[in-house]
C-alpha cells in the first residue's frame, strides 16, 4: 500500500467478516491533542495601586487613633512623640467628639472612647472605598472592546 492510501476496515453483511479497502485519500497523522484554551477577559490590576494606597492610609489613621487611646489610658504627658500623637489623634477624632463621654480611668488617666468610635468609622469607610474601587476597576477592565 502506498502512502496516499488509507486502509479501512469494512464490516460484511453479517457484521463479522471484515475486509480491508484501500482509499485514495492522503494519509495524515493525527495532530497532537491540545488542551482547550480559555478565552476570558484579561485580568489586569488596574485598581490595585489605589487600593494599596487606601490600605496604607487607613493603617496610618488607625495607628494614630490607637496610640492616642493608649497614651491617654496610660497617662502619657503631652510632650515629644506623645504630643504629636495627641495632636493628630485629636484632629482625626474631632468629628466624633460628644457622641461618647470620656471616662476617667485610675489615677487621672482617661479612656477616650471617641478614638475607638473614630477607628471603627474610618475602617468601615476605607473598606467601602476599597470595595468600590475594586468594582469600578474590575468593570472597566472586563468591558468588551
Amino acid at each position: 500500500m502506498t502512502d496516499l492510501q488509507v486502509q479501512e476496515r469494512v464490516a460484511g453483511e453479517n457484521g463479522q467478516n471484515h475486509r480491508d479497502l484501500a482509499s485514495p485519500t492522503p494519509a495524515t497523522a493525527d495532530a497532537p491533542a491540545r488542551p482547550a484554551t480559555r478565552t476570558s477577559a484579561p485580568r489586569t490590576r488596574s485598581g490595585l495601586p489605589v487600593i494599596r494606597l487606601i490600605e496604607l492610609a487607613i493603617i496610618g489613621v488607625l495607628a494614630f487613633l490607637a496610640l492616642d487611646f493608649v497614651f491617654h489610658a496610660i497617662g502619657a504627658l503631652n510632650v515629644g512623640f506623645a504630643g504629636v500623637i495627641f495632636t493628630v489623634g485629636s484632629f482625626l477624632a474631632s468629628p466624633f467628639v460628644g457622641i461618647f463621654t470620656t471616662t476617667p480611668a485610675s489615677q487621672g488617666n482617661l479612656l477616650v472612647w471617641t478614638d475607638i468610635l473614630a477607628m471603627g468609622v474610618y475602617a468601615a469607610a476605607a473598606l467601602v472605598l476599597a470595595i468600590a474601587t475594586a468594582k469600578i476597576a474590575g468593570s472597566l477592565v472586563r468591558r468588551p472592546v
